[in-house]
């Protein structure tokens, strides 16, 4: 087969329904079953989504690897695995590739280019929950900076700046940046407050977003982070 064909890896892929990548021995069973959420409430409203789970690749050299990405959302911790490597490993942290800062929840969509373990890496697919996430939560997003330009047009006579209205014409499953639309959201609100504050603030962010951002660095049982510190 040609070295780029999804049959050359061995590994469950995330469109298949990855149930943990356990191996016959039990190897990662144990990760599997730390996946369980204290807080899922939290996260239940973008369908009750635990990991958001992703496919991706690189090249080293004529070689392409690929790499399977599961991100935690209460630990806040990645997990991967990489070609027929079934096993996964513990990743506490990736960056974005263009940033350099530590990504989380609302960073993660299908294109988004993350620097890990050292490797610049796009998220090219996502799994079918991944995808109900992000689009659960794209939607509420859209729909409050819709109201919000629908108010700011009453009001404002100036030109609203380009990137707080940007969108891209096609976006594939998953695709939806989360992280965009919260600063766009943010942005309007805060030209709004000059004609309608308390409508403004009615219009904010979802605090569970806030909420489900933070849910690492709260504190658990034996006193420590979500993801252990």
């Amino acid at each position: 087969s040609s070295p780029g064909a999804r049959v050359s890896v061995t590994m469950p892929s995330v469109s298949q329904g990855r149930g943990g990548g356990s191996t016959d021995d039990g190897a990662t069973s144990e990760v599997v079953e730390s996946q369980d959420l204290q807080q899922s409430s939290m996260a239940n409203g973008g369908g009750g989504c635990h990991c958001l789970e992703f496919d991706s690749w690189w090249n080293e050299g004529k070689q392409r690897r690929f790499v399977y990405i599961r991100y935690n959302i209460s630990e806040g911790a990645f997990q991967m695995a990489i070609d027929e490597d079934s096993n996964l490993y513990h990743v506490p942290v990736a960056y974005g590739a263009k940033t350099g800062e530590a990504v989380t929840v609302w960073d993660l969509h299908v294109g988004a280019e993350l620097d890990i373990l050292g490797r610049v890496t796009t998220l090219q697919r996502c799994s079918q929950t991944t995808a109900q996430w992000n689009k659960y939560w794209a939607d509420r997003l859209l729909a409050i900076r819709g109201r919000l330009l629908t108010e700011l047009r009453k009001y404002e006579t100036r030109k609203i700046e380009p990137w707080l209205v940007f969108e891209k014409s096609q976006v594939p499953a998953g695709g939806v940046d989360l992280r965009l639309l919260m600063g766009q959201v943010a942005g309007l609100g805060v030209q709004l407050q000059e004609y309608r504050p308390t409508l403004a603030a009615q219009l904010s962010l979802p605090k569970e977003m806030y909420d489900i951002e933070v849910m690492p660095r709260q504190p658990t049982d034996d006193g420590a982070g979500a993801n252990g510190k």
